[in-house]
């Protein structure tokens, strides 16, 4: 599954597309949550509009999110601070209403 609780709240496992037309949650990729991304993937602008796109999503401060894992590849980890119950119910009702 592509959520694993953690301490204080929750790992995300995402397969981003990035230089897509607009940033969407699009379904699974494998076992990871695959996300299309507006940024392109250039100096780190796709891992800075992915905390974006992941904050304004879960409505909680860009503070709160943090790519653990995969800084240059597609398949990342990111860390969301926050109630993992409450987040984890959050992402599967994204995937059910994209």
């Amino acid at each position: 599954m592509f959520i694993r609780n953690h301490s204080n709240g929750i790992i995300l496992d995402v397969y981003v597309q990035p230089g897509s037309r607009s940033s969407i949650i699009t379904g699974l990729h494998g076992s990871r949550l695959k996300i299309k991304l507006a940024a392109r993937a250039v100096e780190g602008a796709a891992n800075e509009a992915l905390c974006e796109f992941i904050s304004e999503l879960v409505q909680r401060p860009k503070s709160s999110i943090t790519l653990i894992s995969g800084q240059k590849a597609r398949s990342k980890s990111i860390f969301i601070d926050g109630d993992a119950d409450q987040l984890a119910k959050q992402f599967r009702q994204y995937l059910s209403n994209p």
